[in-house]
This record gives C-alpha cells, structure tokens and sequence, in this order.
C-alpha cells in the first residue's frame, strides 16, 4: 500500500493501492540466484518509484510554499532592514548622541549593510555603505578577490579558467565547484566479466521491454472487445501500457501482465537463468535511471542544508528546516520592527548604543583575565 499523501498538495490518487509487485515465489523449488536477483531488483525499483513520486509531489508542493511564504517573507524583511538602515544613517548626524556613540552606531549600522549586501547587493545601499566604511566595497571586493587568487595558485585547478566576477564571493564559489568535481577513476573489471557495449545493452533491455509489451498489447487491444464495458476497461489498460513502455518501466509493465494474466508471475518462474538474463539487465538499468532522477530532485535541497547526507534527507526533513527558516524571518521581522520604533527616539538609541559599549568593554576585560 502506498503511503498517504504527507503534504496537502499532493493528488488524492497518491493514497490509492499499488500495484503488487510481481516477485517469483520459491514454494515449488528453491530460487536460483538469478531468480532471486530478479526479485530484489523488482523490490529496488518499487522503492525507487515510491521516492520519485514522493519527491516529485514534495517538490511541487514546495516550490508553491517558497512563493506563497518565503519570497513575501523575505521581501518584507529586505524592505524592513532598509528602513532601519536609512532611519540609522539619519539618527547619525543627531549632535547628542556624542562621538563614542557615533563610533558604535557606526559599526552597528556598517553590520547590517554587511549582511544585506551579501544577500542582494543595490547601489544604494553600496552608496550607503561607502559612505561609513573604511574603504569603498568595489575596493574591498577586488582586494579580497586578488588575495583569494593569490591564496589559490597552489591548489589544483586552472586559475585561468576562472570568468565571474572580480568578488570574493564568486570565486570562492567557483573554487569549491572546482575541488568538488572528482578526478576520473579507472574501475577494475572481473577478468570473466566480458566488455558489453553499450549499445548493445540498450538494445537487449528494449528488446526485452518490447517483446513483454507486444504479448501483453496483443491481450489487451480494445478493438476487438464488444462489450462496452470490457471495452473500456481495455483502452484504460492500454493507455497505461503505452505510458509505461515509452517511459522504459519494465516494473510496470510487468505489473499490467499481472493483472491481465494470473499465470504470468508462474511465466516468469519457468524462465531459466539465461532466459532471465535479459529480465535483470533491463531491470538494472531502470534502476539507474530511476536512482539519477531521484537523486536530481534531492540535489537542490541538499545544497542548501550542507552536512546533510542523502541517506538522511527527507521530505519530512526539508519541511521541518524550512518551517524553521520562516520561524527566523518571522521572528527577525518582529525585531527589526521593534528597531524601528525604539530608534526613532534619539534617546532611546543612544541608552541602546551606550549599553553595546559597556557590554563591548566589559567582554574584553573579561577575555583579557582569561588569558
């Protein structure tokens, strides 16, 4: 049975039975090795589509989530934190905050720049971050960038490959794309394992799906039903076959033989290794490519929760770390606010700049006893 829909935009026919898998059974005689790799290979491939569809509802799903709540969200934020950085650079021309004030708010104001630069960068708050900053953030950029490249000349990547732009952001960036691609790695093959083309194995795996497809079609055309109803039932069947074999799904197909003959699982038993040979090939391919899609469809969210492996990432798991994102910018949202308000009254701001140098002074005086 398949799993009930975890997330509330996926199709109710996601909660309807699968279909059974179609496994060889040992009660008349022990299985031989091939027969029992054909039936681990079913059970691989009905996982894999389990995952695929999971991911494949749990994408769609989270794609309308990332624009119904998060880009507003967000949005709203950026808008937020400009407020306050303008309301900031407005308090700081105000004569009665004193000049150690300034100084503080300064470094506090240069913080919030900082980390809004790095998100989205605009010209005016790059105008604006110029104007309290040391040094221009054009010329921060290229130093920071020349002294990553200078730091990178004994790594092993081509330097001069690099294109993007003179920032230290993208060539990090770049860098790590580049250490991460694996140097190519030749395999060792079993010395009784011939070479198979692979051309050929592509044409034997067809022709395996082609010659299951041809009898079962033959079984189920619609054609040459009267009955109105069996008619019908045959046409659904077909589309689904159809559907099936364009896609490669030698599972599927197997499972309409199923429905369509009862003795067909006793067919597949009859088969001798050599017979079945074709069977686990076709299989196995299937599932590579069903293992890849899966895998294309996790990527996006594996890089934006590094640490995670594979294995231990879930829909369940994306959801939870994305409720608790929204958690953050809610919460962040609801500070900026209050920022807002309470720094509008110059007084306020310089009792708030006045306590960060006190705690500022008070935090060295205690790492300087430390050491």
């Amino acid at each position: 049975m398949k799993q009930a829909p975890l997330f509330s935009g996926q199709d109710s026919v996601a909660a309807e039975l699968s279909p059974v898998v179609p496994t060889i059974s040992g009660r008349a005689r022990p299985l031989s090795a091939a027969q029992r790799r054909f039936n681990t290979l079913l059970k691989q491939v009905d996982a894999l589509r389990a995952d695929l569809e999971r991911w494949q509802s749990f994408t769609d799903v989270h794609v309308r989530r990332v624009a119904s709540e998060m880009l507003p969200r967000a949005a709203k934020l950026r808008e937020q934190q400009t407020a306050l950085a303008q309301l900031l650079d407005r308090q700081y021309a105000e004569a009665r905050l004193g000049k150690r004030n300034r100084a503080t708010l300064r470094e506090l104001l240069l913080g919030l720049l900082e980390e809004m630069l790095e998100e989205e960068e605009s010209p005016e708050l790059v105008a604006l971050y110029d104007r309290y900053a040391p040094k221009a953030r054009a010329e921060e950029q290229r130093f920071g960038f020349e002294l990553l490249r200078a730091l990178a000349e004994d790594l092993p990547v081509d330097l001069e490959a690099y294109e993007g732009e003179e920032s230290p952001e993208a060539f990090t960036a770049w860098l790590q794309e580049s250490l991460e691609e694996p140097p190519p790695r030749k395999r060792r093959r079993a010395k009784s394992a011939p070479e198979v083309p692979e051309a050929h194995t592509d044409e034997l795996d067809s022709n395996t799906l082609r010659t299951v497809f041809r009898r079962l079609a033959s079984k189920l055309h619609p054609d040459r039903e009267s009955d109105v109803g069996e008619h019908q039932r045959k046409t659904e069947l077909m589309q689904e076959l159809n559907t099936a074999y364009a896609s490669g799904d030698l599972l599927r197909v197997l499972e309409l033989q199923q429905r369509v003959d009862a003795r067909a699982v006793d067919a597949l038993a009859a088969l001798n290794d050599t017979e079945l040979k074709p069977y686990l090939s076709a299989l196995q391919r299937q599932a590579k490519r069903m293992r890849a899609q899966v895998d294309e469809l996790m990527e996006p969210f594996l890089s934006i929760l590094p640490g995670r492996s594979a294995r231990a990432l879930s829909p369940q798991t994306v959801q939870r770390e994305f409720d608790r994102a929204l958690a953050e910018i809610e919460l962040t949202q609801r500070r900026v606010e209050q920022d807002l308000q309470r720094f509008a009254d110059i007084d306020t701001l310089r009792e708030v700049l006045e306590e960060a140098r006190r705690d500022a002074s008070s935090a060295r005086s205690r790492g300087g006893r430390r050491r």
